[in-house]
C-alpha cells in the first residue's frame, strides 16, 4: 500500500511568523485599555498570534477587529482582519470561506494600494488554489505575489513565495526542479535568520529527497526540521514533519519506527482539530500495520479515517480510504466487504476521472474556439491588405513616391518624438533621483549638525558658563559685605549666569535630548511628553510595546523628530484636548500612530503641504510609509509603518 506524505499542508500561510507567547501576553495586557484604531491593531495582532495554535480564539479576535474597523472606517485594519480570518479558515480546511475573506482583504488592499498586504493576500489565495489542485491559478497568484515582493525588496516574502512554487513542482512530479527550489530557499532563509522558515524548508527538502529515492538525506532533513519546530513551538509544522518522517521509515521497511512517529503526530493533530491531517495519519498507520500483518488494528484506523472523510465530503480522501478498507477486509478474509469497498473505490475513481476529463475537454474546446476566432481575424486582415495593395499598385508612380515620402516623414517624426520623449523621461528620472539623494543628504546632515551643536552647547558653552558662575561665586566672598551696590551687582550677575546656563541646557536638550542618546527612543519620548503634560493644557496618552532593545540611531532620531514636530503642531494649531500616541514594535516592523481630537485639517491644502511633506520625507528616508487621515472637524490620525533592525542586529519572521 502506498503511504501518503503530508506535505500538502506545509506551504500553508507563509505569513505566519515565529510564535511568541511573551508577545501575545503583552498584547493581552494592552487590549483592555485600547480604543478605536489602536484596539483594531491589537486585535489583529492577537488574531495572527493565535491563528495556528488556537483557531477559535483567533477567530473571535478577528471578528471583533472586522466589526470595529468597519464601524470607525479604519480600512487597512479591516483588510488585515479579513486576511487573518482567511488564514484561520485556511488552517482548518474550510477553503471556500478562506477564499471569501482573502478576496475581501485583496479588494480593500488594492483600493488603498497597500502593496505588502496585496502580496501577502495573493500568496494566501494561491495556497488555497494549490490545495484545491488548481495549479495554473495558484502559480499565477504566486508569481504576481513574487513580483510585488521583488519590487518592495522584501526577501522574506520572496523566499516564501519561491517555496510555494517549489511545492507546485512537487505536485507536478517534477522532483529535481522542486529540490533545486527548496535548496535555494533554505540558503536564503538561513541568510535571513528565519527560524520558522528554516523549519518549513527542511521539511520540504526531506520530502524532495524522499521523492528522488534518497531516504538517508530525507530522514536527516526531516529530523532537523523536528528540532527547529519544537524550538519554535510550531505545532502545525511539527505534526507534518513527524508524519513525513514516519512515511520515509515505512517506505524503507522500518514499520516499527514509522508507527512511533505517526503516533507522536496524532495528539498534535487532534489538539489542532486538523481533520485533513488526521485522515493522512490514520491512512499511514493503517498501511504500516497492514505491512506488519496486524490487519485488525489497520482496519480500526481505516474506519476512523472513513468517518472523517465522510464528514469533510472529500472525494480524494474517500477514494484512498475505500481502497485501504478493501485491502484490510481482503486480508481478514471478509471478501464481501472487500468487494463492496473496492466497487466504491472504482466508482469514485471513475467519477473523479470523468470530472477531470470533462474539465480538460472544456478547456480544449475553449482554446480551440479562441484560436479559430484568431485565425478568422488574421484571414480577414490578409484579404484587406491584399485589396489595399492592389489599389496602391493602380496608382501612378508619382503618387506612390509622394505617399512613400509622406510615410517616411511621419516615421521620422515619430522616431524623433519617441527619442525626445525618452530623453525627457531619462532626464526626469535623473532629476528625481538627484532630488531624493539631496533630500536624504539634507536630513542626515541636519541630524548630524543638531547632534554636534547640542554637544558643543552642553560640553562647551555650558561648561564655560558653569566655570564663570563658579569664579563669580568665589569672588562674591571677597567683596565688602557693607557695600550694598556691589552686592546687588554680584547678585544680578549670578542670576544672569544661572539663566544663561538654563537656556543653553534647554536649547541643547531640544536639539538632541540626552535620553535619546543614552537610553533610546522610548525614554526620550516619555521625557519629552512628561514636560508637555506638566503644563496641564493637554492630556497625552502614551502606549509603547516591544521597544526593549535599541534601534538604529538614525531611525530613533527621525522618529523622535516626527513625534516632536507632530505634537508641537497639535499644540499650536489643532485645539486638541487629548493626544494618543502608540508605538508598537513587531519582529521586523514598527507601527506608530499619533491621534488627536482637534479641529482637523485638509491634507491636500497648500498650508498643510509643507509640514506633511517634511514628515513624509523623513519617514521615506528610513524606507517607511506614512498615512495622514484627517478632515475639518474630525481630528487627525498619522499612521506610520517602518522596517526596523535592533542593535545588535537580530533576524526574525514577520507577519
Amino acid at each position: 500500500m502506498k503511504h501518503k506524505l503530508s506535505f500538502s499542508a506545509l506551504a500553508l500561510l507563509f505569513s505566519l511568523s515565529l510564535r511568541s507567547q511573551t508577545n501575545a501576553d503583552s498584547l493581552l495586557k494592552i487590549l483592555p485599555g485600547s480604543t478605536d484604531t489602536t484596539r483594531v491593531n491589537v486585535l489583529n495582532s492577537l488574531g495572527f498570534e493565535y491563528c495556528e495554535n488556537d483557531p477559535d480564539k483567533a477567530l473571535a479576535f478577528s471578528r471583533e477587529a472586522i466589526l470595529l474597523s468597519g464601524k470607525i472606517g479604519f480600512q487597512i485594519g479591516k483588510a488585515k482582519a479579513f486576511n487573518n480570518a482567511g488564514i484561520i479558515y485556511d488552517v482548518t480546511g474550510n477553503y471556500d470561506s478562506a477564499l471569501f475573506y482573502y478576496n475581501s482583504s485583496l479588494e480593500i488592499s488594492t483600493s488603498l494600494d497597500n502593496k505588502k498586504q496585496i502580496a501577502n493576500t495573493l500568496n494566501n489565495i494561491g495556497l488555497v488554489e494549490w490545495n484545491k489542485g488548481e495549479y495554473e491559478k495558484a502559480l499565477h497568484n504566486f508569481l504576481s505575489s513574487l513580483k510585488i515582493f521583488e519590487t518592495l525588496g522584501n526577501k522574506k516574502g520572496q523566499a516564501n513565495t519561491l517555496s510555494n512554487i517549489g511545492l507546485i513542482y512537487t505536485d507536478l512530479k517534477k522532483h529535481p526542479e522542486a529540490l533545486q527550489y527548496h535548496q535555494r530557499v533554505l540558503k536564503l532563509r538561513e541568510q535571513l535568520g528565519d527560524n520558522y522558515g528554516i523549519g518549513v524548508s527542511l521539511t520540504n527538502l526531506g520530502i524532495a529527497y524522499s521523492n528522488i529515492n534518497e531516504p538517508e538525506k530525507a530522514i536527516e532533513s526531516l529530523k532537523k526540521s523536528l528540532i527547529v519546530k519544537e524550538e519554535n513551538n510550531d505545532l502545525y509544522g511539527l505534526a507534518i514533519s513527524l508524519t513525513d518522517v514516519g512515511v520515509v521509515y515505512s517506505e524503507a521497511g522500518n514499520y516499527e519506527e514509522a508507527i512511533k512517529y505517526y503516533l507522536r503526530s496524532l495528539p498534535i493533530r487532534i489538539k489542532l482539530d486538523d481533520k485533513y491531517g488526521l485522515i493522512t495519519t490514520y491512512n499511514n498507520l493503517s498501511g504500516a500495520y497492514n505491512k506488519k500483518k496486524d490487519h485488525r488494528i489497520a482496519l480500526d484506523y481505516s474506519l476512523r479515517s472513513l468517518a472523517l472523510a465522510n464528514e469533510l465530503k472529500s472525494k480524494s480522501k474517500l477514494k484512498t480510504v475505500y481502497r485501504d478498507l478493501s485491502y484490510c477486509y481482503k486480508q481478514l478474509n471478509d471478501h464481501e466487504s472487500a468487494l463492496n469497498y473496492y466497487e466504491k473505490y472504482a466508482a469514485l475513481n471513475d467519477s473523479i476521472y470523468s470530472e477531470e476529463s470533462a474539465r480538460q475537454i472544456a478547456e480544449l474546446q475553449t482554446r480551440y474556439e479562441t484560436e479559430k476566432k484568431d485565425l478568422e481575424l488574421e484571414r480577414k486582415d490578409l484579404e484587406l491588405s491584399k485589396n489595399q495593395l492592389e489599389i496602391a499598385q493602380q496608382k501612378t508612380q508619382r503618387n506612390i513616391l509622394l505617399i512613400s515620402l509622406l510615410v517616411l516623414l511621419i516615421i521620422g517624426l515619430l522616431l524623433y518624438n519617441r527619442y525626445k520623449l525618452k530623453q525627457e523621461n531619462l532626464l526626469h528620472e535623473e532629476r528625481n533621483a538627484q532630488q531624493e539623494i539631496r533630500s536624504k543628504a539634507i536630513i542626515e546632515a541636519e541630524e548630524n549638525e543638531r547632534t554636534r551643536i547640542a554637544r558643543e552647547l552642553h560640553d562647551g558653552i555650558g561648561q564655560q558658563l558653569s566655570a564663570v558662575k563658579l569664579n563669580l561665586s568665589s569672588l562674591e566672598s571677597t567683596l565688602d559685605k557693607k557695600d550694598a551696590e556691589q552686592a546687588i551687582f554680584m547678585k544680578n550677575a549670578l542670576e544672569m549666569i544661572n539663566d544663561s546656563v538654563k537656556e543653553v541646557r534647554a536649547v541643547s536638550h531640544s536639539m538632541m535630548p540626552n535620553a535619546l542618546l543614552k537610553s533610546g527612543l522610548a525614554s526620550a519620548v516619555r521625557e519629552f511628553l512628561n514636560r508637555i503634560s506638566h503644563s496641564g493644557k493637554i492630556k497625552i496618552e502614551l502606549e509603547i510595546s516591544g521597544l526593549n532593545e535599541r534601534l538604529e540611531s538614525v531611525i530613533e532620531s527621525i522618529l523622535f523628530r516626527v513625534i516632536q514636530e507632530s505634537v508641537n503642531n497639535i499644540i499650536k494649531h489643532s485645539g486638541a484636548s487629548i493626544v494618543n500616541i502608540q508605538i508598537i514594535r513587531y519582529e521586523d516592523e514598527l507601527n506608530m500612530m499619533i491621534e488627536d481630537n482637534g479641529k482637523g485639517f485638509d491634507p491636500s491644502s497648500a498650508s498643510a503641504g509643507i509640514g506633511l511633506k517634511n514628515i513624509r520625507s523623513r519617514i521615506e528616508f528610513i524606507n517607511g510609509t506614512v498615512n495622514f487621515d484627517s478632515s475639518p472637524g474630525k481630528g487627525t490620525t498619522i499612521s506610520i509603518e517602518i522596517p526596523i533592525k535592533t542593535l545588535p542586529e537580530t533576524t526574525q519572521r514577520s507577519a
